[in-house]
């Protein structure tokens, strides 16, 4: 076989022979990508990695075996160029959870089977972690985490550990069992909290933090009685807090994190344990809690509702995805899921003064919403081109006043019953109607439910001093139209 070399032909002794792995192996497997707007001169960066799942119509307690395992037992890692085209991709086994960069440059992606795994540019895991105590067992070659699970994206901290969510269940007796009149109805009930980690690159767990030692396990929010924990190594239990993401603040030592059920975010003193304030809305906390809720300022300014995965950017400001759903606690009159919006949100907050301000939103009104999207979603304020990367992780169809939000609700068709798809949007941050990217994922034919939990942006797809002189935009995959 020859090969053309700079110096002219090279003759090779033996037959090339490159055989594709990970790659989709049916047209069911094929994220189908559409890329509406691209203006890459004004885009930070020149790849876009996302986290793509999907999933089959319907409500997961109706799911057969076979399209519960369709579902979990699939993921695929893709990146895209600022023109929306696609230049590397990597098929998993399991339904991911997050996608982050390691120190060494390399991908961090973490599963829903209590496992999270970093990935090289060759799509070869380098280092695993799962937890100890989950019901799959060991991880063959994983490194164990002496936790009962873990859950959504963990971080690497500036110290080389990783921040992670745990779940544990508790017995609580007489709790809340309606979300629609939650002071009438009481039951005994196994809820689910989550326990913040600290654990070391060998596996140890060298600090914690557990949720039910401080919140009121009364304080229930909407969703909790959905069977989301019952397919997760908690049957029957159900869900009280739901963390959904970790930051770590480098500035004061402190952890944030997310909790979707109790609509807010709390920052711990990582030292004492204790939390510093609380970003949502005031309803419901107990009396010794009343003192760390932070009071809104400045115009615009609306509480997040069932938010997702915080990040502390340069300036100290928290930008989050806020799924808006829901509009109110527990007993309250909530808004209709066709009546909220979604959105990419950043807020500032001033410690001395215990106070919050909204500093910008992807919409400030209904009219400003792209997508109403009911579960996960993410946000980067991209700060080389002040941009916003907005992703809707599941966006349901527009125009319709009969979404149901109640799992147990059969009245109405329940929103996992409606195709729906993801886009990821970056904004002009001086302006939100300027849009600079826009693609989305999905069928045309809406047969299968297409999904983004996460994503990130990169200038290069290979980790700096890898000593990779190829330039992989053109090596690793041929282009591909979105």
């Amino acid at each position: 076989m020859q090969i053309a070399g700079l110096d002219g032909a090279v003759t090779w002794p033996t037959k090339i022979a490159h055989r594709l792995k990970d790659v989709p192996a049916s047209p069911l497997e094929e994220p189908p990508l559409q890329t509406h707007v691209s203006q890459p001169h004004r885009m930070a960066g020149r790849f876009t990695f996302l986290s793509v799942r999907r999933r089959a119509m319907g409500r997961i307690t109706d799911m057969t075996v076979a399209q519960r395992k369709w579902l979990t037992h699939w993921d695929m890692l893709v990146a895209v160029d600022n023109q929306g085209r696609m230049r590397w991709m990597r098929k998993l086994d399991r339904r991911a959870a997050g996608i982050e960069h390691l120190a060494s440059g390399n991908l961090f992606v973490h599963d829903t089977e209590s496992c999270s795994r970093e990935i090289d540019v060759a799509g070869n895991v380098t280092r695993a972690w799962f937890a100890a105590q989950r019901p799959q067992g060991a991880e063959e070659g994983g490194i164990p985490v002496d936790v009962r699970g873990l859950h959504h994206q963990p971080r690497q901290m500036p110290n080389g550990k990783f921040l992670a969510l745990s779940a544990h269940a508790g017995r609580v007796k007489v709790w809340p069992a309606s979300v629609r009149e939650p002071d009438k109805h009481k039951a005994d009930r196994e809820i689910v909290g989550d326990m913040v980690v600290e654990f070391t690159p060998e596996g140890e767990v060298v600090w914690s933090w557990d949720s039910f030692d401080h919140p009121d396990p009364d304080r229930i929010g909407h969703d909790a009685l959905d069977a989301y924990w019952h397919v997760r190594g908690f049957p029957g239990a159900a869900d009280w807090t739901h963390g959904n993401g970790v930051a770590y603040d480098e500035s004061d030592d402190s952890v944030l994190v997310s909790l979707r059920l109790q609509d807010c975010i709390l920052k711990i003193d990582r030292l004492s344990g204790e939390t510093v304030w609380i970003l949502g809305d005031h309803d419901g906390w107990p009396a010794r809690l009343q003192g760390r809720l932070l009071a809104p300022i400045g115009e615009n300014f609306r509480w997040p509702w069932h938010l997702h995965n915080p990040r502390v950017t340069s300036e100290g400001t928290i930008m989050l995805f806020d799924n808006g759903i829901h509009g109110a606690r527990p007993g309250q009159e909530r808004v209709a899921f066709h009546e909220s919006f979604s959105r990419g949100v950043e807020y500032s907050v001033d410690r001395d003064a215990m106070s919050v301000e909204q500093v910008w939103s992807s919409a400030l009104t209904d009219a400003d919403a792209m997508e109403r999207t009911w579960a996960m979603g993410d946000a980067h304020r991209l700060e080389d081109s002040d941009t916003a990367l907005v992703i809707h992780s599941i966006a349901m169809p527009h125009g319709r006043d009969d979404i149901g939000m109640d799992e147990d609700d059969r009245s109405l068709r329940y929103v996992s019953e409606f195709p729906f798809h993801a886009r990821s949007l970056e904004y002009n941050r001086k302006d939100i109607r300027d849009i600079v990217f826009d693609m989305t994922v999905r069928d045309e034919n809406d047969l299968i439910h297409w999904e983004v939990f996460s994503g990130m942006r990169v200038d290069s797809l290979h980790p700096k001093g890898s000593g990779i002189k190829l330039d992989l935009r053109d090596a690793l995959l041929p282009e591909r139209a979105a």
